[in-house]
């Protein structure tokens, strides 16, 4: 396995490579929503206020991540232009490591839509919400267990980094608006506010951590 010592100095970041898979990842995403919104506004999911619609769109986010992992899995060759690796045989050797990547990230949008989608106001029934979004949480957590035995020094470096930095992402966004909520300035987050805080902030978190160790493939 790579260690620190052995990984070459971080190159540039490729902002060209970065800004046209931001901008596919962008026109894909804002399809899904426009799709997942339409279908929330249809009713067919019930009365949902702001709060279940945004963790629903995370909750899209989260399985359009993993949708491409697990087509770059399937096809590594059409795989490693989408995915930050340096080519199809590096992903391939990544193999091992992102299948459970994938089954984590998929338990971790499926937690989000089913907590989205739960009652009152959604079809999903109280007590069958807690139970698929418990064991959902613990194969989530056993997929990062399993996930680490496949990840060298410098990958566990940058995971570690990235969740120290949604760790402090969330103390500033979700602090700061709870303390201008107690002062009065503004409504309070909702329960489901911080559960959809701590997702998209440790996929922002990761996100600022791979440009910041200039880890964006020059491709």
């Amino acid at each position: 396995m790579t260690s620190l010592e052995d990984h070459p100095a971080a190159e540039p970041t490729n902002w060209r490579s970065l800004a046209i898979k931001t901008g596919i990842g962008a026109v894909a995403g804002a399809l899904a929503a426009i799709g997942l919104m339409e279908l929330i506004d249809s009713g067919a999911l019930g009365a949902l206020d702001t709060s279940r619609e945004i963790a629903a769109l995370v909750g899209m986010l989260y399985l359009m991540t993993a949708g491409v992992v697990g087509f770059g899995l399937v096809s590594p060759d059409a795989g490693s232009r989408l995915l930050n690796v340096e080519d199809a045989d590096e992903l391939r050797e990544m193999r091992p490591m992102l299948r459970w990547s994938v089954l984590g990230t998929a338990s971790i949008a499926v937690i989000l839509f089913i907590a989205a989608f739960a009652a009152p106001a959604g079809p999903i029934g109280a007590p069958v919400a807690l139970a698929l979004v418990t064991i959902l949480f613990l194969l989530a957590c056993y997929t990062g267990h399993r996930q680490r035995a496949h990840t060298d020094e410098l990958m566990r470096a940058v995971s570690l980094e990235g969740t120290s930095a949604a760790f402090y992402l969330t103390v500033v966004v979700g602090g700061g608006w709870a303390l201008l909520a107690h002062l009065g300035y503004l409504a309070g987050p909702e329960p489901l506010d911080w559960l959809t805080m701590f997702a998209s902030l440790m996929l922002l978190g990761c996100f600022v951590i791979t440009i910041q160790r200039g880890l964006i493939r020059r491709s």
